[in-house]
């Protein structure tokens, strides 16, 4: 297998680097230009939980810069999220340069569960955990006479943190799968712990919705039927050859 010195490992990082700003910040340009598409995008979970209500749909600012902030921020998630097949090739790129074939044959069997559950988890936030969420925190304040005036940058950022949270969470029985599979953990472990699993999912779905029970059962009920696929596909795949090393044998680097 040929070398490389560590000089050219850097050369390459600064290529990908450079291939993958360029990328981002070209489609966050793009997706600037077409903005308003953007936040009608963002905007429909609260359109939605207005609606049910019978609430006014407005939105509101109330600082100068929050017109400038707020956009810049759903342009700049809209422009990665355009830009990220082209950033996961120039990262695959670097990384495969350091791999053996059978070492990245590995890296794809992840790859692809892990990017179909991530995109599952923030369907599941956008049509689901958000809209939801939304509405029963609406309706608290609406049964106790409060009239809700919402703040579209504080708005922007809780979407942002519960798509990303969504996507996350889903990736729970992969983080299983590839813990029972590298030895780490054993199926009769997670069997055996289910309760205190559960308990988790729990906590950690109170802490990453916003403070009312119904939406923090939004996300911890499918939690916990995560938690069950995870065990089943650990213990169906956990029958084959364990990953007994998480050693990436990555090219010999020379100083020079």
């Amino acid at each position: 297998m040929e070398k490389m010195t560590l000089s050219e490992h850097f050369e390459e990082l600064r290529l990908r680097l450079k291939w993958s700003l360029f990328f981002f910040a070209t489609a966050t340009i793009a997706a600037f230009i077409f903005r308003i598409f953007f936040l009608e995008l963002v905007k429909r979970p609260h359109l939605w939980a207005s609606a049910k209500l019978n609430l006014p749909a407005a939105v509101f600012v109330f600082r100068y810069q929050d017109h400038f902030i707020s956009q810049m921020k759903i342009c700049c998630a809209a422009g990665f999220i355009l830009a990220f097949p082209f950033i996961l090739y120039q990262a695959l790129k670097f990384v495969f340069a350091g791999l053996f074939p059978n070492e990245r044959k590995r890296i794809f069997s992840y790859l692809f569960p892990f990017l179909f559950l991530f995109i599952l988890g923030v369907f599941f936030s956008y049509f689901i955990l958000i809209p939801y969420g939304f509405y029963f925190l609406s309706l608290y304040g609406i049964q106790v006479g409060l009239q809700p005036i919402i703040n579209f940058n504080d708005y922007v950022s809780l979407f942002m943190v519960l798509m990303l949270a969504g996507g996350l969470v889903f990736e729970l029985p992969l983080v299983m799968v590839f813990l029972v599979r590298i030895g780490w953990v054993t199926v009769a472990d997670f069997r055996k712990k289910r309760r205190h699993a559960i308990l988790i999912t729990l906590i950690v779905s109170a802490v990453l919705t916003p403070p009312d029970p119904f939406t923090q059962l939004i996300l911890g009920v499918p939690l916990i039927l995560l938690y069950e696929v995870g065990l089943f596909f650990a213990n169906f795949l956990g029958q084959r050859k364990p990953l007994n090393k998480l050693t990436l044998p990555i090219k010999s680097v020379e100083q020079g």
